[in-house]
């Protein structure tokens, strides 16, 4: 612990029910002691001194720094309460409140209390039940944290700048414009002034600056905005679909989403239009032919169904979720959980997994009984569930998590890189995007690194480039010079 919160001493966590005067009260030290008492109750234990400092480390993480009030409903069920004391007169530096109702937590939480509350109750279930003396520090920690998913936050605050490299990570002389995503057709978009353009990895300017948006290229079209709406033009800036639109989206399976008149729908190339599914809410991109679409089932609840690619509903709204195909299927929920739907829009894998990916290479990840594994197209399972999660199979290899950390296996489920990052995207080009210490960076299929992590975020490689985005410049730390109070970064949230 070397930041704002070094000389934290101790944790202290309390849980008030609003039907009871009682007070759960969890009290962490620096040395690893725990006590937790309510209701009568008392138990102590040892704790691993590093959970302490994983804490505090959370807590700086996302600037719990300054008190804090997240107010919601005056008769929440529950009121949580954080508090960091450090020194000998144990004065507070750090304190959160938080209503907790019905599974939710009310006001404008901020960004990982969530989290944090969990893994709180967790230690308290933890020490309430018995702490085991026969494991490690490093197993208790890990098995602690595999049960949250903290969210990433930037420590430098707002996003850097994006820049585009080459296999070896040198970059790119468009790195020097302001250019965005996605990098498609060989050209970017680029902001020049108040308007946008296209240029070449070379920083070449293609196509003027003379659109006041654009989502880029897709499938050879790039959707831009004029004065008169948002339209499409061509790899030579031709507008080939007239501006007329609302809104419009990048195309997918030769079709695009778009908005006008009070209507939305899908057009081709061409410009041709058909409508929604009709009273859809909420409308998937197209793949395989199909795109999944969510409205009011027959007996009025929202359901997801399928309409094909002449406006035509193939499947009407009848399932829980229903995804995108992929290699002839797609994920679909049913009673909680999934199996796969064929293009016949029948299963061809019965619903029986809690969690259910893309099929890439012949498999698809799926979960049972809160792990990982891996089926094939029958819904035979060819790698065991043993994962804490899997990611994608590419170029025949997929990340997967074992305890907190990343590692890769091949197709026979065999571990081929070691474990040994926070989180790892699937392999593109022979390379694969990987999060160490929260720094992106790329390795080879051995496991080597080839682009050492420097950036903030890494997307795949595609045409032997890859756009990834730097750090901003730190900011400054400033110290109040309040006791209580040790950095102000904001207003207190407000109530909900």
């Amino acid at each position: 612990m070397n930041g704002t919160l070094s000389r934290a001493t101790q944790i202290v966590y309390r849980v008030n029910p609003r039907t009871s005067s009682e007070v759960d009260t969890l009290t962490l030290e620096l040395t690893g002691q725990a006590r937790w008492a309510g209701h009568g109750r008392e138990a102590t234990g040892t704790l691993p001194a590093g959970l302490f400092a994983e804490l505090v480390g959370r807590l700086e993480q996302y600037s719990f720094k300054s008190v804090t009030g997240v107010h919601g409903d005056a008769m929440a069920d529950y009121q949580h309460e954080i508090e960091v004391h450090e020194g000998p007169k144990k004065r507070s530096r750090c304190t959160l409140r938080v209503n907790h109702e019905s599974g939710t937590l009310l006001g404008a939480a901020p960004t990982g209390i969530k989290e944090m509350v969990k893994l709180l109750d967790l230690i308290v279930a933890r020490v309430q039940l018995g702490i085991l003396n026969d494991e490690s520090a490093e197993q208790v920690i890990a098995a602690l944290l595999r049960q949250v998913d903290f969210p990433y936050v930037n420590p430098h605050g707002d996003p850097g700048a994006f820049a585009l490299i080459d296999r070896r990570g040198e970059l790119l002389p468009v790195s020097n414009q302001r250019f965005t995503m996605p990098f498609s057709s060989g050209l970017l978009p680029v902001r020049v002034d108040d308007k946008m353009g296209f240029v070449r990895p070379s920083g070449e300017l293609v196509i003027p600056a003379a659109f006041l948006l654009t989502l880029g290229f897709s499938e050879g079209l790039a959707a831009v905005k004029v004065a008169e709406g948002w339209g499409y033009i061509d790899v030579k800036g031709v507008m080939v679909i007239p501006p007329q639109f609302v809104s419009a989206g990048n195309f997918a399976d030769g079709l695009a989403h778009v908005h006008r008149g009070g209507h939305g729908g899908f057009i081709d190339k061409s410009g041709r239009f058909f409508a929604d599914p009709p009273h859809a809410s909420q409308v998937g991109r197209f793949a395989g032919g199909f795109a999944p679409y969510r409205a009011l089932s027959r007996i009025g609840v929202p359901a997801w169904g399928y309409v094909d690619r002449h406006g035509a509903v193939a499947l009407p709204p009848t399932h829980d979720f229903a995804g995108e195909f992929s290699e002839g299927l797609a994920a679909a929920q049913q009673d909680d959980l999934y199996g796969y739907l064929g293009t016949n829009m029948e299963f061809v894998i019965q619903p029986q997994f809690s969690v259910a990916g893309e099929f890439h290479g012949g498999l698809a990840a799926v979960a049972v009984d809160a792990l990982t594994g891996y089926c094939d197209r029958s819904g035979t399972m060819v790698i065991e569930p043993r994962f804490i999660r899997g990611g994608a199979f590419a170029e025949e290899l997929a990340p997967v998590v074992l305890g907190t950390r990343t590692g890769f296996i091949d197709t026979k489920g065999k571990l081929v890189i070691e474990p040994s990052f926070d989180t790892a995207l699937p392999f593109s080009e022979g390379l694969a995007a990987v999060r160490i210490n929260h720094r992106w960076g790329y390795i080879d299929r051995s496991g080597r690194r080839v682009v050492e992590p420097l950036y903030e975020s890494a997307l795949p490689f595609a045409g032997g480039l890859a756009c990834v985005r730097r750090f901003a410049d730190p900011k400054p730390v400033v110290h109040t010079g309040s006791k209580k109070v040790i950095v102000n970064l904001g207003p207190k949230s407000r109530p909900g």
